[in-house]
Protein backbone atom coordinates (compact mmCIF):
# COMPACT_ATOMS: atom_id res chain seq x y z
CA UNK A 1 0.00 0.00 0.00
CA UNK A 2 2.83 2.38 0.85
CA UNK A 3 4.48 1.81 -2.51
CA UNK A 4 1.16 2.28 -4.36
CA UNK A 5 0.53 5.59 -2.58
CA UNK A 6 4.09 6.66 -3.27
CA UNK A 7 3.84 5.80 -6.95
CA UNK A 8 0.51 7.59 -7.35
CA UNK A 9 1.62 10.80 -5.67
CA UNK A 10 5.25 11.18 -6.63
CA UNK A 11 6.23 9.76 -9.98
CA UNK A 12 5.18 7.86 -13.06
CA UNK A 13 6.61 4.41 -13.60
CA UNK A 14 8.54 3.81 -16.81
CA UNK A 15 9.93 0.64 -18.33
CA UNK A 16 13.44 0.07 -17.08
CA UNK A 17 14.88 -1.18 -20.36
CA UNK A 18 14.12 1.95 -22.37
CA UNK A 19 15.07 4.37 -19.62
CA UNK A 20 18.40 2.69 -18.90
CA UNK A 21 19.37 2.54 -22.58
CA UNK A 22 18.41 6.18 -23.13
CA UNK A 23 20.43 7.46 -20.19
CA UNK A 24 23.35 5.01 -20.21
CA UNK A 25 25.73 7.41 -21.90
CA UNK A 26 25.11 10.23 -19.44
CA UNK A 27 24.61 8.22 -16.27
CA UNK A 28 27.66 8.12 -14.02
CA UNK A 29 26.03 6.44 -11.02
CA UNK A 30 24.51 3.01 -11.52
CA UNK A 31 24.41 -0.71 -10.72
CA UNK A 32 26.15 -3.29 -12.90
CA UNK A 33 25.77 -7.05 -12.96
CA UNK A 34 28.53 -7.92 -15.45
CA UNK A 35 31.88 -8.82 -13.94
CA UNK A 36 33.75 -7.32 -16.89
CA UNK A 37 33.08 -3.94 -15.25
CA UNK A 38 35.87 -4.67 -12.78
CA UNK A 39 38.39 -5.67 -15.43
CA UNK A 40 38.03 -2.66 -17.74
CA UNK A 41 41.18 -0.63 -18.20
CA UNK A 42 41.61 2.20 -15.73
CA UNK A 43 38.86 1.01 -13.37
CA UNK A 44 39.54 1.22 -9.62
CA UNK A 45 37.88 -1.48 -7.49
CA UNK A 46 36.80 -0.59 -3.94
CA UNK A 47 36.12 -3.50 -1.59
CA UNK A 48 33.64 -2.58 1.18
CA UNK A 49 34.08 -5.71 3.30
CA UNK A 50 35.86 -5.60 6.65
CA UNK A 51 39.46 -4.50 6.19
CA UNK A 52 40.90 -7.74 7.59
CA UNK A 53 38.81 -9.79 5.15
CA UNK A 54 39.72 -7.54 2.23
CA UNK A 55 43.43 -7.73 3.05
CA UNK A 56 43.28 -11.50 3.15
CA UNK A 57 41.89 -11.91 -0.37
CA UNK A 58 40.20 -9.59 -2.82
CA UNK A 59 40.10 -8.73 -6.50
CA UNK A 60 43.61 -7.98 -7.76
CA UNK A 61 44.38 -4.30 -7.21
CA UNK A 62 41.30 -3.66 -5.04
CA UNK A 63 41.38 -0.88 -2.45
CA UNK A 64 39.95 -1.73 0.99
CA UNK A 65 37.42 0.83 2.23
CA UNK A 66 34.94 -0.33 4.89
CA UNK A 67 31.99 1.96 5.78
CA UNK A 68 33.28 2.63 9.30
CA UNK A 69 36.30 4.37 7.74
CA UNK A 70 33.92 7.06 6.47
CA UNK A 71 31.96 7.58 9.69
CA UNK A 72 32.87 9.33 12.91
CA UNK A 73 32.01 8.30 16.49
CA UNK A 74 28.48 6.88 16.90
CA UNK A 75 27.95 6.89 13.14
CA UNK A 76 28.41 10.66 12.74
CA UNK A 77 29.06 11.92 9.22
CA UNK A 78 32.34 13.90 8.98
CA UNK A 79 32.88 16.96 6.78
CA UNK A 80 33.69 16.61 3.09
CA UNK A 81 37.22 17.74 3.85
CA UNK A 82 37.72 14.87 6.30
CA UNK A 83 36.06 12.41 3.93
CA UNK A 84 38.36 13.49 1.08
CA UNK A 85 41.37 12.88 3.29
CA UNK A 86 40.14 9.34 4.09
CA UNK A 87 39.51 8.63 0.41
CA UNK A 88 43.05 9.76 -0.33
CA UNK A 89 44.47 7.38 2.28
CA UNK A 90 42.56 4.61 0.50
CA UNK A 91 44.53 5.44 -2.65
CA UNK A 92 41.65 7.05 -4.54
CA UNK A 93 42.54 10.08 -6.72
CA UNK A 94 38.95 11.18 -7.40
CA UNK A 95 39.20 10.63 -11.16
CA UNK A 96 37.94 8.03 -13.59
CA UNK A 97 35.63 5.14 -12.72
CA UNK A 98 35.28 3.32 -9.42
CA UNK A 99 33.48 -0.02 -9.11
CA UNK A 100 32.25 -0.75 -5.59
CA UNK A 101 32.11 -4.40 -4.54
CA UNK A 102 31.26 -6.35 -1.38
CA UNK A 103 28.90 -8.88 0.14
CA UNK A 104 26.43 -6.64 1.99
CA UNK A 105 24.21 -4.47 -0.27
CA UNK A 106 23.89 -1.62 2.24
CA UNK A 107 27.66 -1.45 2.78
CA UNK A 108 28.19 -1.26 -0.99
CA UNK A 109 25.49 1.38 -1.38
CA UNK A 110 26.77 3.53 1.47
CA UNK A 111 30.37 3.61 0.21
CA UNK A 112 29.19 4.19 -3.38
CA UNK A 113 26.95 7.03 -2.23
CA UNK A 114 29.78 8.62 -0.28
CA UNK A 115 32.04 8.45 -3.32
CA UNK A 116 29.37 9.96 -5.55
CA UNK A 117 28.56 12.77 -3.11
CA UNK A 118 32.28 13.45 -2.70
CA UNK A 119 32.52 14.09 -6.44
CA UNK A 120 33.85 10.82 -7.90
CA UNK A 121 33.03 11.19 -11.63
CA UNK A 122 31.85 7.63 -12.30
CA UNK A 123 30.61 5.24 -9.62
CA UNK A 124 29.23 1.77 -10.26
CA UNK A 125 28.00 -0.86 -7.80
CA UNK A 126 28.57 -4.52 -8.68
CA UNK A 127 25.46 -6.44 -7.62
CA UNK A 128 27.18 -9.84 -7.54
CA UNK A 129 28.38 -10.64 -3.98
CA UNK A 130 32.11 -10.98 -3.50
CA UNK A 131 31.77 -14.43 -1.91
CA UNK A 132 30.16 -15.78 -5.07
CA UNK A 133 32.54 -13.90 -7.33
CA UNK A 134 35.65 -15.27 -5.64
CA UNK A 135 34.34 -18.82 -5.88
CA UNK A 136 34.10 -18.65 -9.66
CA UNK A 137 37.87 -18.68 -10.08
CA UNK A 138 37.57 -16.46 -13.14
CA UNK A 139 38.84 -13.30 -11.44
CA UNK A 140 42.49 -12.78 -10.56
CA UNK A 141 42.83 -12.24 -6.83
CA UNK A 142 45.42 -10.74 -4.50
CA UNK A 143 45.44 -9.31 -0.97
CA UNK A 144 43.47 -6.07 -0.90
CA UNK A 145 45.26 -2.76 -0.48
CA UNK A 146 44.67 -1.27 3.00
CA UNK A 147 44.51 2.44 3.78
CA UNK A 148 47.80 4.29 4.21
CA UNK A 149 48.78 6.63 7.04
CA UNK A 150 48.93 9.62 4.68
CA UNK A 151 46.56 10.84 2.00
CA UNK A 152 48.45 9.84 -1.12
CA UNK A 153 47.30 10.61 -3.74
CA UNK A 154 45.03 13.52 -2.87
CA UNK A 155 41.35 13.01 -3.65
CA UNK A 156 40.85 15.84 -6.15
CA UNK A 157 37.15 15.62 -7.00
CA UNK A 158 34.76 18.43 -6.08
CA UNK A 159 31.92 17.42 -3.77
CA UNK A 160 28.36 17.36 -5.07
CA UNK A 161 27.25 19.41 -2.08
CA UNK A 162 24.08 20.48 -3.88
CA UNK A 163 22.78 16.93 -3.40
CA UNK A 164 23.02 17.15 0.41
CA UNK A 165 20.33 18.79 2.55
CA UNK A 166 21.38 19.79 6.05
CA UNK A 167 19.06 19.93 9.04
CA UNK A 168 18.76 23.72 9.28
CA UNK A 169 18.15 23.93 5.52
CA UNK A 170 15.45 21.25 5.64
CA UNK A 171 13.79 22.94 8.61
CA UNK A 172 13.74 26.26 6.76
CA UNK A 173 12.34 24.72 3.56
CA UNK A 174 9.59 22.84 5.42
CA UNK A 175 8.42 26.12 6.95
CA UNK A 176 8.23 27.82 3.52
CA UNK A 177 5.34 28.12 1.10
CA UNK A 178 6.64 25.33 -1.14
CA UNK A 179 8.03 22.59 1.12
CA UNK A 180 10.03 19.81 -0.53
CA UNK A 181 8.73 16.29 -1.02
CA UNK A 182 10.20 13.92 1.57
CA UNK A 183 10.69 10.17 1.32
CA UNK A 184 11.25 8.10 4.46
CA UNK A 185 13.17 4.88 3.80
CA UNK A 186 12.74 3.26 7.22
CA UNK A 187 10.38 0.44 8.11
CA UNK A 188 6.63 0.84 8.55
CA UNK A 189 6.98 0.34 12.33
CA UNK A 190 9.62 3.06 12.64
CA UNK A 191 7.67 5.45 10.43
CA UNK A 192 4.55 5.20 12.63
CA UNK A 193 6.49 5.37 15.90
CA UNK A 194 5.80 1.78 16.92
CA UNK A 195 9.50 1.02 16.95
CA UNK A 196 11.66 3.75 18.49
CA UNK A 197 15.35 3.88 17.68
CA UNK A 198 15.98 7.54 18.49
CA UNK A 199 15.08 10.12 21.12
CA UNK A 200 11.46 9.77 19.95
CA UNK A 201 9.47 7.91 17.37
CA UNK A 202 7.54 9.07 14.33
CA UNK A 203 8.57 10.81 11.13
CA UNK A 204 9.35 14.24 9.71
CA UNK A 205 6.10 16.09 8.88
CA UNK A 206 4.74 15.43 5.35
CA UNK A 207 7.25 12.63 4.69
CA UNK A 208 5.92 9.76 2.57
CA UNK A 209 6.85 6.20 3.48
CA UNK A 210 8.81 4.38 0.78
CA UNK A 211 10.69 1.71 2.71
CA UNK A 212 14.14 0.70 1.57
CA UNK A 213 12.99 -2.91 1.38
CA UNK A 214 10.23 -1.91 -1.04
CA UNK A 215 12.64 0.15 -3.13
CA UNK A 216 15.13 -2.71 -3.29
CA UNK A 217 12.42 -5.05 -4.55
CA UNK A 218 11.87 -2.64 -7.45
CA UNK A 219 15.57 -2.50 -8.37
CA UNK A 220 16.10 -3.21 -12.05
CA UNK A 221 12.37 -3.75 -12.64
CA UNK A 222 11.01 -0.19 -12.65
CA UNK A 223 12.43 3.28 -12.70
CA UNK A 224 10.87 6.64 -12.08
CA UNK A 225 11.37 10.40 -12.21
CA UNK A 226 10.87 12.03 -8.83
CA UNK A 227 9.44 15.51 -8.64
CA UNK A 228 12.05 18.27 -8.40
CA UNK A 229 13.32 18.93 -4.89
CA UNK A 230 12.60 15.46 -3.49
CA UNK A 231 14.69 14.77 -0.37
CA UNK A 232 15.24 11.29 1.06
CA UNK A 233 16.28 10.17 4.53
CA UNK A 234 16.41 7.07 6.71
CA UNK A 235 17.53 6.35 10.27
CA UNK A 236 21.07 7.75 10.20
CA UNK A 237 23.87 8.67 7.77
CA UNK A 238 24.74 5.05 7.00
CA UNK A 239 21.22 3.94 6.09
CA UNK A 240 20.27 7.33 4.61
CA UNK A 241 23.11 7.47 2.11
CA UNK A 242 22.59 3.80 1.21
CA UNK A 243 18.91 4.66 0.57
CA UNK A 244 19.96 7.66 -1.54
CA UNK A 245 22.15 5.37 -3.66
CA UNK A 246 19.37 2.84 -4.07
CA UNK A 247 16.94 5.48 -5.37
CA UNK A 248 19.33 7.58 -7.44
CA UNK A 249 21.54 4.87 -8.97
CA UNK A 250 19.00 2.05 -8.90
CA UNK A 251 15.66 3.70 -9.68
CA UNK A 252 17.12 6.70 -11.57
CA UNK A 253 15.41 9.21 -9.28
CA UNK A 254 17.22 12.61 -9.14
CA UNK A 255 16.88 12.91 -5.37
CA UNK A 256 18.87 14.70 -2.70
CA UNK A 257 19.66 13.27 0.75
CA UNK A 258 19.25 14.49 4.31
CA UNK A 259 22.05 12.37 5.83
CA UNK A 260 21.33 13.19 9.47
CA UNK A 261 18.10 11.23 9.15
CA UNK A 262 15.43 10.67 11.74
CA UNK A 263 17.98 10.14 14.51
CA UNK A 264 19.30 13.68 14.16
CA UNK A 265 15.88 15.25 13.61
CA UNK A 266 14.36 13.47 16.62
CA UNK A 267 17.21 14.59 18.87
CA UNK A 268 16.14 18.23 18.41
CA UNK A 269 12.93 18.15 20.40
CA UNK A 270 11.91 21.62 19.19
CA UNK A 271 11.47 20.26 15.66
CA UNK A 272 7.99 19.05 14.68
CA UNK A 273 7.13 15.42 14.01
CA UNK A 274 4.16 13.39 12.85
CA UNK A 275 3.00 10.17 14.58
CA UNK A 276 5.17 11.25 17.49
CA UNK A 277 5.86 8.74 20.27
CA UNK A 278 8.24 8.51 23.18
CA UNK A 279 10.00 5.53 24.77
CA UNK A 280 8.51 4.14 27.98
CA UNK A 281 11.15 3.74 30.65
CA UNK A 282 10.64 1.35 33.61
CA UNK A 283 9.72 3.09 36.92
CA UNK A 284 12.65 4.13 39.04
CA UNK A 285 13.64 1.62 41.73
CA UNK A 286 12.73 2.84 45.21
CA UNK A 287 15.82 3.41 47.33
CA UNK A 288 15.41 2.16 50.90
CA UNK A 289 17.21 3.88 53.80
CA UNK A 290 19.19 0.72 54.62
CA UNK A 291 22.10 1.70 52.41
CA UNK A 292 22.92 5.05 54.05
CA UNK A 293 22.31 3.62 57.54
CA UNK A 294 24.67 0.75 56.90
CA UNK A 295 27.32 3.31 56.00
CA UNK A 296 26.64 5.83 58.78
CA UNK A 297 26.13 3.54 61.76
CA UNK A 298 29.73 2.22 62.01
CA UNK A 299 31.06 5.77 61.93
CA UNK A 300 28.59 6.86 64.62
CA UNK A 301 29.50 4.02 66.94
CA UNK A 302 33.17 4.68 66.36
CA UNK A 303 32.77 8.34 67.35
CA UNK A 304 30.87 7.41 70.52
CA UNK A 305 33.53 4.87 71.48
CA UNK A 306 36.27 7.49 71.03
CA UNK A 307 34.33 9.99 73.17
CA UNK A 308 33.85 7.45 75.96
CA UNK A 309 37.57 6.60 75.88
CA UNK A 310 38.49 10.28 76.22
CA UNK A 311 36.05 10.76 79.12
CA UNK A 312 37.44 7.66 80.84
CA UNK A 313 41.02 8.91 80.55
CA UNK A 314 40.06 12.36 81.84
CA UNK A 315 38.27 10.76 84.81
CA UNK A 316 41.30 8.67 85.67
CA UNK A 317 43.57 11.73 85.51
CA UNK A 318 41.23 13.73 87.71
CA UNK A 319 41.09 10.91 90.25
CA UNK A 320 44.88 10.52 90.30
CA UNK A 321 45.37 14.25 90.79
CA UNK A 322 42.88 14.38 93.64
CA UNK A 323 44.61 11.46 95.36
CA UNK A 324 47.98 13.22 95.28
CA UNK A 325 46.52 16.36 96.89
CA UNK A 326 44.99 14.35 99.69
Amino acid sequence: MAHTLFARMLFGILSVEGAIEASAAANTFDYVAQTHAITDAGVIVVDTRQTAVCQQRSIAGAHCLAPDNLLGPHGRLPSFRQINWVLGTAGLPGTGTVVVVGDNPMRREFVAGMLFLSGQPNVRILTQPMAALLKTGTIRTDPGRPRAMLSQPLFKAHARANLVAFRHELQHDLEGKHPPILLDGRSDAQYWGVEIRAARGGHIPSAQLFAMRTARAQLRTVTGAAQPGTIVYAQDPFSGIAYFTLLRAGLRMPVRVYPGGWRQWAAHTNLPADAQTYPQFPPATRVTPTTPRSVLEPALWGALASLLAVLLILGMLFTLKATKRG
